[in-house]
């Protein structure tokens, strides 16, 4: 498991600077939970409200802020 999240934290920080293990699982854990309401949800969303929905809910428990949008 060390590998696996050395590696996923890795790729994670191209697009992240500076994050550490707790912003990677808080990120895994909120595209989860959107991934399973967008299931259950009748009409899947525009792609612009759909991105702003991930970019908000997959920083929710982070340390490291993410950077807002230009």
């Amino acid at each position: 498991m060390v590998n696996l999240s050395h590696h996923l934290l890795t790729d994670f920080r191209l697009s992240n600077p500076g994050c550490g293990i707790v912003d990677l699982k808080a990120y895994c854990r909120g595209f989860q939970y959107v991934h399973e309401t967008i299931k259950m949800l009748l009409q899947k969303p525009e792609p612009i409200l759909l991105a702003k929905i991930f970019r908000k809910l997959t920083s929710l428990g982070r340390i490291h802020s993410t950077q807002p949008y230009p």
